[in-house]
């Protein structure tokens, strides 16, 4: 069976680690420069698009996948989607030259939640390697925009300590620079740089280091969507640190 064809099943760290190439400096200094990053098609809105160019003195060839995307507490899940496409999905760029490459809905009915899709790019065999993973979004119709609707909880044993968030909105939240506040206010940083998603009705747990204080009296702080960092609401009630993990 051809790759594409797999559903694949990615843990964060691994889907982290593709997403390292696209940092600047990385992608922009290899082979292929691409803007942007995310693409989000608006409510109503049948295509968008992003564009790639090739900084290599040869030809770039590849291709280019669009996959569903979900999640669970520990896994991202990636199966073939049906109801967006790319175009084009074989890619042959010159050097120093520019290719767009649109992202087609297919699918108009209206859509009550966000829906979340990869989009995976690979280096064919006679380009410089290269693998990325940035994500697509279909705006949920009629949805005013708003804070984030995250719920945060603390689960596991005392040893291995995991925080979780629950995501109850109608559309993604990005969260980067995560840290604990301590009752004295100090802050201690958990994750620098990108943490992860958390996708509309979807729950993402992470692994903390163990503290004396079993993170007790004390909250989280994150960046959402990129912006100033902000308190992590706990959930009402708290779930204590020892009860079953998972929301």
């Amino acid at each position: 069976m051809a790759p594409h064809l797999h559903l694949l099943i990615l843990r964060r760290a691994a889907l982290l680690a593709v997403l390292a190439g696209l940092l600047p400096g990385v992608a922009a200094g290899q082979a292929l420069e691409i803007a942007p990053l995310q693409v989000t098609l608006p409510a109503g809105s049948a295509d968008g698009e992003l564009w790639l160019r090739n900084t290599h003195p040869g030809a770039w060839t590849g291709h280019a996948r669009l996959y569903r995307w979900v999640q669970t507490p520990d896994q991202e899940v990636l199966t073939p989607a049906d109801d967006v496409a790319l175009s084009p999905a074989q890619l042959t760029i010159a050097p120093g030259g520019r290719q767009r490459l649109r992202v087609v809905r297919l699918d108009t009915a209206p859509l009550v939640q966000e829906r979340s899709y990869r989009l995976l790019l690979r280096a064919g065999p006679d380009s410089p390697p290269l693998q990325v993973s940035l994500p697509v979004f279909l705006a949920a119709d009629g949805v005013a925009a708003g804070p984030p609707e995250l719920t945060v909880s603390l689960g596991g044993d005392p040893p291995t300590p995991a925080l979780h968030l629950y995501n109850d909105g109608h559309r993604h939240v990005r969260l980067a620079d995560l840290a604990f506040v301590d009752r004295r206010g100090r802050r201690h940083p958990l994750i620098t740089g990108l943490a992860g998603y958390v996708l509309p009705g979807h729950a993402r747990r992470w692994s903390l280091p163990a503290r004396a204080d079993g993170y007790r009296d004390g909250h989280f702080r994150a960046r959402l969507d990129d912006a100033a960092e902000a308190d992590l609401a706990p959930a009402t009630p708290p779930i204590a640190l020892g009860t079953a993990a998972g929301l």
